[in-house]
């Protein structure tokens, strides 16, 4: 008898942690000994960036295990995982898998029904959108449903990051967790 195992391949997800805590070579290490090879690390003041290309089955799964694996170091917290909600005009066209060209007739109103969704901001010369709303505007345009799997994932997983931040700082912290428990349940 012959037995065929099939492994099946994972996706890759892409993300980025703000995580308190200055970076050290010793916490670079550290974080490298965690299983954070998948990552690349910067520092600004307390905060470090971990900019990750994670594989798991599912986007929550990549988050909650990179989260893992950089809180096992002493002196680092999660604060907040950054969706790379603000894309440029190009970022949209690799996400859209159109041309620049393409994406730009379509905000311009050249092309499409018009009415794409208004930059979100102007700090630099090339504005920024918020993916979430040019996702959904894609998805009218092209008759399918809007993936917001993503940024309904990570809203989540920011909005329980937050209150565990505020619950460990907070000299009220169980009346705290009654009453964000309490808002999960209703």
């Amino acid at each position: 008898m012959t037995v065929v195992l099939t492994r099946r391949r994972m996706a890759e997800h892409r993300f980025t942690l703000t995580i308190g805590g200055a970076l050290t070579d010793e916490r670079l290490d550290a974080l490298y000994e965690a299983g954070c090879d998948d990552a690349t690390f910067s520092t600004k003041g307390a905060l470090t960036f971990g900019d990750f290309d994670r594989e798991a089955p599912h986007l929550i799964d990549a988050v909650l295990s990179a989260v893992a694996a950089v809180e096992s170091v002493d002196g680092l917290e999660v604060l907040h995982v950054d969706p790379d909600e603000l894309v440029y005009a190009a970022e949209i066209a690799e996400r859209a898998s159109r041309t620049r060209g393409s994406i730009g007739h379509l905000i311009s109103g050249v092309r499409g029904p018009g009415d794409f969704p208004p930059p979100a901001h102007h700090a630099t010369r090339n504005p920024l959108w918020r993916w979430s709303e040019v996702e959904a505007w894609l998805a009218r345009y092209e008759g399918r449903e809007a993936d917001t799997e993503r940024s309904v994932a990570l809203g989540a997983i920011n909005g329980a990051l937050q209150a565990r931040h505020a619950f460990r700082s907070s000299s009220e912290e169980e009346a705290l967790k009654r009453a964000v428990h309490q808002l999960i349940a209703s």
